[in-house]
């Protein structure tokens, strides 16, 4: 039995924590989209088969990259002549899955404070607009590339309107990412493993992004269930094997107890939009709730470490609060 449930259509909680979630240098900004889908018109009235999308594939990864608006190749405003400024990250990996195609790719990351303009820059305001802002910006993917010579492109009527189907083969070189979407069928650009690559790569496991924690909405239910059982009953008990004994015993059995009886309460918070997500809310959340203001900050802390700490790894002597 699930305690909760989010709104249609949503399966990730976003948590801007402090501290641990920092971006790190190096850490990987690392993207997936379904780049095309056979069967489907995009708004120019053409149909990829995905079989020259997927013969074209090598070129892509070897030569290709990701873009802004294909500004990269056709110049902005387009047929200026090529802007190299606007290329902000590379493919990685191509899967197939069906009539779909999907790219796993990255974006570049910078080493020092870009220069205004630079593919660095671009690259920095698209992760920023992707992890830094609520709700995220949208973009949607657009392939770019050129028919080859022997290319074979059919024409038919579908809804009573004249449909290019390119048959291939083709020269693909880039993907471009667009705030309007070129093939409103495919959905925009995501930080989460999408289909071909989700089974391989989805751990379930909070992700750092920024400042940003992304939490699979089935991680905190997870969560969320055992601390009901953890709560169950009289939460003291719990504590009783800690061998602790006189007053620290009571004074640290009491505020571990509160703890476990108040997380999920204000889990449940967080998750319906009721809690701020920063540790300021979720101490203030902590501190309405019953909570010591002195241990109430030392909470919401603990609850962020928690909530990105894998089951499995964290110390066997935890501080609590």
């Amino acid at each position: 039995m699930e305690l909760v449930t989010l709104p249609p259509g949503v399966d990730t909680l976003l948590i801007p924590l402090e501290g641990a979630v920092q971006a790190e240098p190096g850490r990987r900004r690392v993207i997936y989209f379904e780049a095309s889908r056979e069967g489907v018109v995009d708004r120019e009235g053409e149909d990829i088969a995905a079989d020259a999308l997927w013969a074209s594939r090598e070129l892509f990864l070897k030569q290709g990259n990701i873009d802004v608006n294909h500004w990269s190749w056709l110049g902005n405003p387009p047929g200026t002549g090529m802007r190299p400024e606007y290329v902000i990250g590379l493919p990685l990996e191509v899967r197939r899955q069906g009539p779909s195609i999907f790219v796993k790719a990255e974006l570049f990351s910078n080493l020092a404070p870009p220069p205004p303009g630079s593919s660095g820059e671009w690259a920095d305001r698209v992760w920023h607009s992707l992890t830094q802002m609520a709700p995220p910006m949208r973009w949607f993917p657009s392939v770019f590339g050129k028919l080859a010579p022997d290319a074979v492109v059919d024409v038919e009527v579908r809804d009573g309107q004249k449909v290019r189907v390119i048959r291939g083969p083709i020269e693909w070189y880039s993907v471009g990412l667009a705030q309007r979407a070129q093939n409103p069928a495919l959905p925009p650009v995501s930080l989460e493993p999408l289909s071909a690559f989700a089974k391989a790569e989805t751990t379930g496991q909070p992700v750092a992004m920024g400042r940003v924690a992304v939490v699979p909405y089935r991680t905190l239910a997870k969560a969320l269930t055992q601390a009901a059982i953890l709560t169950a009953g009289d939460p003291r008990a719990l504590d009783a094997k800690r061998g602790l004994t006189g007053v620290p015993a009571l004074r640290r059995e009491s505020l571990e107890a509160l703890y476990r009886r108040l997380a999920p309460r204000v889990l449940r918070g967080l998750l319906l939009g009721r809690v701020e997500g920063s540790v300021e809310g979720v101490a203030k959340a902590f501190a309405k709730l019953g909570a010591p203001p002195c241990a109430a900050r030392r909470m919401a802390l603990r609850l962020g470490k928690e909530l990105m700490t894998p089951k499995g790894v964290q110390g066997k002597g935890r501080r609590r609060p």
